[in-house]
């Protein structure tokens, strides 16, 4: 028997929800969902998305599309707002203003399901099957990437496009289109996705390209798309033609059986007819923002520069806890005027495959330590103290044997431009973490990034590495760059990245700051070394000219984040 409660739509989406949250075989396992990107979007965060696409739209949409539609929630959730905001009737919403596409047929048969439920029990059999054969026609198993959708479902743009497209991250094998998939989404983006490019970039531009002027987009996206330099044409194409209006991102996991982090953004195409008058709180250069799972509201952001900013990331740098003065820096000159930085790749990592060895004395030359980001804290090397894995082997004192390496001459050239002093720096960490080889005697391991002094000789390498240390570095890599790491709360720069961090305004707290990093890395002990680093940080954030209060706002930041 029919649970009368049913025949009422919101109980009716509610338990269609409920059912997808409770049972995620219904949607295939998650080796195959990772395989297609696809996860089930939450409840809460559909709300969120649909409520902020629709902030100050004064007309109902007339045409709503889910180019990844999977098992509906969007579609769904969207249905009934069409119908809050004075749609005639779900009928008439199902028939004529739902559109979905999705690759996986299973999940388009559930889609179509869950819309059908949204009909009233008193509803004609007549009436149910017209809604059902305008579902057929209109949410379509397809790869919405080619599809031609004027001829396939009959319209071609939308009043409304919202998702949560597959996330893709070519670069996995588990999860990689073919090269010839990549080549296509390249061609069809005009270039701006490229094959390193998350897949869901190529999608959010396909779903301003299927909205009408005036239309509202609101999709969910890995939070990389924020901040990753490969998605930056995405970016900068998806603003050309359409304002972003909201942006919203947390540090909890959101999915279940999904490592990525999420959030996401809301858009208006240009010629916004359907939008209310706006006042000058949410003018054209204004992004509300929200942060966290409860989407607390954040201030808004007034006059952010897409030009010129590298990232959208400085949007959500408030939830992170960032002082705003890091962006707002005196300083014109940059790490890379005195300073070169590197980053190695997969082929010094598999080129030291079978050259690496087990080695607590004896050492010399010919058997340099090998350090990994592990190894690498702030102004400290913990070679020997901890365990590593490299290559699935456990080491406590890996070294590399370079006679293991004699033939190979690129590895041995390697070698010779590694074993010189410098600076190591690590990434996916919390702060900014640095280490000054003074002797040149050890050999890093990828992901490590490799500075060394300009040969102008203008600083040496304590300078060098206590402007790389800052916590004003720290903070700023944050704002910039949120989102690129493999956790949320952590931070990773690319070399160039590196470079282009400011260097220090004020020379007598820079050489100071420079002393007190070389004292902590001379440190006996570890109460000693943060003893010293207090005083370091001290010195380095009034380095960068900052005052009394912004001096202890950075502080305080850099405190919380090196303890958690």
């Amino acid at each position: 028997m029919r649970d009368e409660a049913l025949d009422d739509p919101n109980c009716a989406v509610a338990a269609h929800l409920a059912h997808l949250e409770r049972a995620p075989s219904a949607r295939g396992s998650s080796s195959q969902r990772k395989a297609q990107g696809s996860h089930y979007t939450p409840r809460s965060l559909v709300e969120y998305v649909l409520r902020e696409s629709t902030h100050e739209l004064a007309h109902v949409p007339r045409s709503v599309i889910d180019p990844a539609c999977g098992s509906g929630n969007f579609l769904v959730a969207a249905a009934r707002e069409l119908i809050a905001r004075g749609a005639t009737s779900m009928e008439s919403v199902l028939t004529h203003s739902i559109y979905g596409v999705d690759i996986d047929e299973r999940a388009v048969e559930l889609c179509r399901d869950a819309l059908l439920a949204l009909l009233l029990e008193s509803t004609p059999i007549a009436a149910r099957d017209r809604v059902a054969i305008a579902l057929e026609r209109h949410v379509v198993c397809a790869d919405a990437i080619e599809l031609d959708f004027g001829a396939r479902i009959g319209i071609a743009k939308f009043d409304w496009v919202l998702g949560n497209p597959p996330f893709l991250n070519q670069l996995e094998i588990s999860t990689a289109h073919s090269r010839t998939r990549a080549k296509r989404i390249a061609q069809l983006t005009g270039g701006a996705v490229s094959r390193y490019t998350d897949v869901a970039a190529a999608f959010l531009l396909l779903g301003l390209d299927l909205l009408a002027p005036g239309g509202r987009l609101g999709f969910v996206m890995p939070q990389s798309f924020l901040a990753s330099a490969d998605a930056r044409k995405a970016r900068v194409a998806a603003v050309k033609n359409a304002r972003l209006r909201s942006v919203w991102a947390c540090t909890e996991r959101m999915f279940d059986g999904a490592t990525v982090q999420v959030c996401a953004i809301t858009l208006s195409k240009q010629n916004d007819a359907l939008a209310a008058s706006r006042d000058d709180e949410h003018d054209a250069a204004s992004v509300c923002v929200a942060f966290g799972v409860s989407f607390d509201a954040l201030p808004v952001v007034h006059g952010f520069d897409f030009a010129n900013t590298p990232t959208w990331s400085p949007l959500i740098a408030a939830g992170f806890g960032v002082p705003a003065c890091v962006l707002q820096l005196k300083s014109t000159r940059v790490v890379g005027e005195i300073a070169r930085a590197t980053a190695d790749f997969r082929d010094q990592f598999y080129g030291l495959r079978g050259a690496i060895v087990e080695r607590a004395q004896e050492l010399s030359s010919q058997f340099p330590r090998l350090v990994t980001t592990k190894h690498i804290d702030l102004a400290e090397c913990t070679w020997g103290a901890v365990n590593v894995r490299v290559h699935g082997i456990k080491h406590v004192h890996p070294c590399v044997d370079r006679a293991a390496l004699e033939r190979d001459s690129a590895m041995n050239a390697w070698v010779h431009t590694r074993l010189i002093p410098k600076i190591l720096v690590a990434t996916q960490t919390r702060v900014m973490e640095a280490w000054v080889d003074e002797e040149g005697s050890v050999l890093p391991l990828v992901p490590l990034l490799t500075v060394v002094a300009r040969d102008d000789g203008e600083c040496d390498l304590w300078m060098i590495a206590a402007a790389l240390a800052s916590p004003v570095i720290a903070a700023r890599a944050v704002a910039l760059y949120s989102g690129s790491a493999l956790s949320s709360r952590a931070i990773k720069l690319s070399a160039r990245q590196l470079l282009e961090m400011p260097l220090p305004i004020e020379q007598s707290a820079w050489q100071e700051s420079a002393q007190l990093f070389r004292a902590a890395s001379r440190a006996p002990d570890l109460a000693q070394r943060n003893t010293i680093l207090e005083r370091y940080a001290h010195a380095s954030i009034r380095a960068y000219g900052l005052g009394k209060v912004d001096l202890e706002d950075v502080l305080r930041f850099w405190r919380e984040r090196r303890v958690r």
